[in-house]
């Protein structure tokens, strides 16, 4: 049944209207049943509206493909962290603390705006630390895991 908050001179009711189609309308007002005698033509307002803005469309370009951000290569033994390239859901874990991961292996997965992305090594090293666990909402940015390089 379609609910309507109304306001009349400054005062504001709750209208029901369990069939708008219905001839004529019963509206229920603060728990008032009134009858609605609806015109077959539309009357024009007796208040001036609003003036109308037209609204262009804008054109935007494509997102750039994922990628997982990390801290860039160093020294052997350095640690970088994984983070997420965009805000989501974390809809899997494919590795543990202690893995050894290889170049372009499969970390865990991301899902965002209903589409799952994975997130990938980029380097190879050992996983030290994760930081995140399955169902956990994260942010654009936000550390995911800790990987000590190889």
């Amino acid at each position: 049944m379609p609910n309507y908050r109304v306001t009349v001179d400054g005062r504001t009711y709750d209208v029901q209207v369990p069939d708008p189609l219905e001839r004529p309308v019963r509206a229920i007002v603060d728990g008032k049943v009134y009858e609605v005698h609806v015109e077959a033509e539309p009357v024009a307002p007796s208040v001036p509206s609003a003036p109308v803005t037209r609204v262009e469309p804008v054109a935007v370009a494509a997102p750039a493909p994922l990628s997982v951000v990390a801290v860039p290569p160093s020294a052997s033994g350095a640690t970088s962290e994984v983070t997420a390239p965009l805000p989501g859901t974390i809809v899997s874990i494919s590795v543990a603390e202690g893995d050894a991961i290889a170049f372009g292996q499969e970390l865990c997965v991301l899902e965002a705006m209903k589409m799952n992305n994975p997130i990938r090594a980029t380097q190879a090293g050992q996983v030290s630390k994760i930081l995140v666990g399955i169902g956990q909402q994260v942010q654009h940015g936000e550390s995911l895991m800790v990987v000590v390089e190889a």
